[in-house]
């Protein structure tokens, strides 16, 4: 499996004065279907629309919709470092819209900053999946599930950013139910796919609710 990431610059930033203070948010398109990206992918949309639904199910519904600053090199959320929570996520058409609220505190407060000088932001999702590729096209495959969407910067264009810190970064999942970046922990136990990807999955509902 390998961590796959796409950014998104298609978000509006939003400003509410409230009689409680400044409330933030952005919104907009979180994920794309049936195009090729800026990173050469594309994403079916029978393979989107169910890992999609199931984060929805699994995180946002929950509550536990969270985003970082910037991409870590791990599937997995570390909340020393979350600066929004999605409020809800909306299928249109091939697409995924989304609107998210930004928290005015800790790693938070650089991005509200950003928005209070009239700034913008992208967003990025965080997965794990496998690609194959087909007439020099990457396609992302069925195991593809969500773990996260992120507030990132692009500084050279679409999928720039992403691409030069995530890009051929390798997962294993490990008998014990841990994600390790590939020869990182290889004298370990290794489990079939299948195995690795219910793994995961319980993994993620169990991080999710501490």
């Amino acid at each position: 499996m390998r961590l796959i990431t796409e950014t998104s610059l298609d978000i509006e930033t939003l400003i509410e004065n409230t009689s409680s203070g400044r409330k933030y948010s952005i919104e907009g398109r979180f994920a794309t279907g049936d195009e090729k990206n800026g990173n050469g992918r594309i994403y079916e949309s029978k393979v989107l629309h169910p890992a999609m639904n199931k984060y929805i199910l699994e995180k946002v519904s929950q509550g536990r919709g969270f985003g970082e600053m910037n991409h870590p090199q791990s599937p997995q959320v570390n909340f020393e470092r979350v600066v929004m929570v999605i409020e809800n996520m909306v299928q249109d058409g091939s697409h995924w819209n989304g609107k998210a609220k930004i928290i005015n505190e800790g790693l938070g407060k650089i991005v509200t900053a950003i928005m209070d000088a009239g700034g913008k932001v992208g967003v990025s999702t965080r997965a794990l999946g496998t690609l194959r590729e087909q007439n020099g096209v990457k396609y992302v495959n069925p195991d593809l599930m969500f773990s996260a969407v992120d507030v990132v910067s692009d500084p050279s264009g679409p999928g720039c950013f992403v691409r030069g810190i995530m890009e051929g970064v390798s997962f294993d999942m490990l008998e014990d139910g841990s994600v390790v970046q590939l020869a990182v922990d290889a004298t370990k136990k290794k489990i079939s796919e299948a195995k690795a990807l219910k793994a995961f999955a319980d993994m993620m509902v169990k991080f999710g609710t501490k």
